[in-house]
């Protein structure tokens, strides 16, 4: 089925959405000044070294020490089939050592990012190793002939000591692109050997590309696939990395392409903990540190059949929205699924088969268990990057960190998009009341006000903080009165 692609630059965000069928499948966000923390490169210095575990934290510059272990030297090799590497049994670092490390795993909660001493670099066609002899081919390259070639290809043109990954688009570029991507890799792994050299410790001294470039160098484009950019300057920026047969349409910017396409309607519905399959059922789904647990319900879904088949039903439609909802969230860890009970244990292991069928859609690595007597089912899902969750969610002060609430920056973001609605409807007045902390918040926010000054030069924005308002709570009004009355201690924006 066709796919359709979303990205917007959103005063200093980088948005990207994809949806199928109208469903949101993904939505990724990241600050466009510090782009992902995987992938990014840093000279670090040796803090402490864990003999015992083959291990050592490693001072990057970040808020916490990085982990470096020797488990982790080859662990992303494993999911490559190609030549037997001699795996690291130490790392051989000392105290005081000034390396260079490759973030791997984003840091999450109180725990600092993983990171390595084998580098990569991920292209479109190839994952150029340049410190590592390791020689691989995508596994979702099925034609056994066709990956012994590539591999083959892959030697002959590697020098010493260098390896490669074939990616899942290899097959389908010539020889010569694929030559020209590694020559820029090495290129590229010279410069950062020499910002090495010249840098201090916790130096960046790489990092990857923005957001919509590397999805667009991840996708597999299909005829059918539509890409959407919220507005010109991106639309000119993207037509590059996309082919000739994919349409490319460029939003109007006078309003947010996110949230006319409602996107971020969906978005924010994946922020709560409940999930609505569409027989009437839903999932809850909480987080804790250790692991993130899913409950199946029936909800209003009372069935036509008998009560196995009903119950059936749902929870077929449930293991698909756990794939969904766990890729679309970016969750990762250990999960432990609460389904229905059912006593025909021929139904059990169809539910167990369809739940991994719905995550090896997904392309990341998973590993699922059989049902346990308790109707239990537990499987484990590689986290890929940062969810957007963590840019938009933050933790409830107001009981004690046992809940989240949105962040400032989730909460502009939804304001901007509503007076750009406005104004692009003819209103030249508006009014909005916010939350004191949001107001000021927006106030000291001058990417927001000179965007939208600079797309209704002619309107005016009136904001009125209040102290009783809910961070989120905000109520925006076009005022088409040619006497404009407004409360003490409004602001103007602009």
């Amino acid at each position: 089925m066709s796919k359709k692609y979303y990205f917007d630059d959103q005063f200093g965000l980088d948005v990207c959405a994809v949806t199928q069928d109208g469903r949101l499948n993904e939505y990724l966000a990241e600050p466009a000044s510090q782009g992902a923390v995987i992938g990014n490169i840093y000279k670090g210095r040796v803090a402490k070294v864990l003999n015992g575990m083959q291990a050592a934290f490693v001072d990057c510059g970040l808020e916490r020490h990085c982990y470096v272990s020797v488990a982790d030297l080859t662990e992303d090799r494993r999911k490559y089939d190609g030549e037997e590497l001699d795996i690291p049994v130490a790392l051989n670092l000392r105290e005081g050592d000034e390396i260079m490390v490759q973030i791997t795993k984003a840091p999450i909660g109180n725990k600092g990012a993983k990171a390595s001493t084998n580098l990569s670099f991920v292209g479109k066609y190839l994952i150029y190793l340049p410190n590592s002899s390791f020689i691989g081919v995508s596994r979702k390259i099925g034609d056994e002939e066709l990956r012994r070639n590539m591999i083959f290809a892959a030697k002959r043109e590697l020098k010493e000591g260098e390896g490669a990954i074939m990616r899942t688009a290899a097959p389908f570029a010539v020889k010569g692109v694929k030559v020209d991507e590694a020559n820029y890799y090495r290129k590229v792994y010279a410069g950062v050997k020499e910002k090495f050299a010249a840098a201090r410790v916790g130096d960046l001294i790489y990092s990857d590309s923005r957001l919509y470039v590397r999805v667009l160098r991840d996708t597999m484009f299909m005829p059918g696939d539509e890409v959407f950019a919220g507005n010109a300057a991106l639309g000119r920026s993207i037509a590059p990395h996309i082919p000739p047969y994919v349409k490319v349409t460029v939003h109007d910017e006078h309003t947010d392409l996110m949230y006319e396409s409602g996107i971020t309607a969906q978005f924010l519905k994946s922020l709560e903990p409940r999930a609505e399959l569409e027989n009437g059922a839903y999932l809850v789904i909480e987080q804790t540190e250790a692991l993130t647990v899913i409950d199946v319900n029936t909800g209003k879904f009372t069935g036509e059949d008998s009560l196995e088949q009903t119950v059936y039903c749902t929870n077929v439609l449930a293991a698909r929205e756990i794939a969904r909802q766990v890729h679309l969230r970016n969750l990762g860890g250990q999960f432990v699924v609460d389904f229905i009970d059912m006593n025909d244990p021929a139904h059990r292991e169809k539910i167990v088969a369809e739940l991994e069928r719905a995550l090896r859609q997904d392309g990341v690595r998973c590993k699922v268990l059989p049902m346990s007597a308790f109707g239990l089912v537990e499987f484990t899902r590689k986290r890929m990057g940062v969810a957007a969750s963590s840019i938009m969610l933050k933790d409830c002060g107001a009981c004690r960190h046992s809940g989240k609430v949105r962040t400032h920056l989730s909460i502009l973001t939804e304001i901007r998009a509503k007076l750009l609605e406005l104004l692009s409807k003819g209103a030249t007045t508006v009014c909005a009341d916010m939350n004191t902390d949001v107001c000021a918040s927006l106030t000291a926010d001058e990417n927001i006000r000179d965007n939208i000054a600079a797309l209704y030069p002619q309107a005016r924005v009136y904001l009125v903080p209040h102290r009783t308002f809910a961070e989120d709570e905000v109520r925006l009004r076009a005022i088409t009165s040619p006497v404009v009355t407004l409360p003490e201690g409004n602001i103007l924006l602009y």
